[in-house]
């Protein structure tokens, strides 16, 4: 037939004859290949943020003042608190009731226990506020961080820190990557002071 007539040639033939056969193959190999896991650089990059945490602002740290559980001695830091959130893409969840805090100095490391009483005593943590960073969005009631979620945290140590101390305050999440601040006490203390 002649291509001016709308017929078709024998290569236009041919093309169609291979796109037909290509897909027809493609039609039965499919379902014959088992699903893959996902896999490439951004599956394993969000595997390796399940569970990661980090600051959201700046780390305080508080003097031991009047009032306080420990007594009185506004010449020491009392106690540390920060805000943590999930790393931004994560998809996952950490449960910060199975959470470890470590607090270590020069001389020592401590691992204060939970706790949701008031006033926190020495040598514990709690979770004072669940809050949300989406305006309008309301944390949910349990101890699950979950993205868009984020929790102020309030460290008391058992022994409070000297000016100049250094410090270093570790979460570390079940299963997750440890987040680690570290700080040194202000040579001056002040009843709140910003650790940056």
């Amino acid at each position: 037939m002649d291509p001016a007539d709308g017929g078709l040639t024998v290569l236009d033939g041919a093309i169609l004859g291979v796109v037909t056969v290509l897909l027809a193959a493609l039609l039965l190999h499919a379902p014959a290949v088992p699903p893959a896991p996902p896999a490439g650089l951004v599956c394993s990059a969000l595997e390796e943020t399940g569970g990661c945490l980090v600051v959201s602002g700046d780390v305080y740290g508080y003097a031991l003042a009047g009032g306080s559980v420990d007594g009185t001695d506004p010449s020491r830091m009392g106690s540390i608190s920060c805000s943590v959130r999930l790393f931004v893409g994560d998809m996952g969840s950490v449960d910060m009731s199975r959470a470890t805090v470590e607090i270590a100095t020069r001389d020592r490391t401590e691992r204060p226990g939970r706790t949701t009483e008031t006033p926190v005593r020495p040598g514990n943590w709690t979770i004072v506020r669940m809050g949300h960073t989406v305006p309008f969005r309301q944390a949910d009631d349990d101890s699950l961080l979950e993205p868009g979620e984020q929790f102020d945290l309030l460290v008391y140590p058992s022994r409070p820190l000297s000016p100049g101390e250094p410090f270093r305050l570790s979460i570390i999440p079940p299963g997750g990557v440890p987040l680690t601040v570290e700080r040194v006490v202000p040579p001056r203390i002040t009843p709140v002071m910003d650790l940056g």
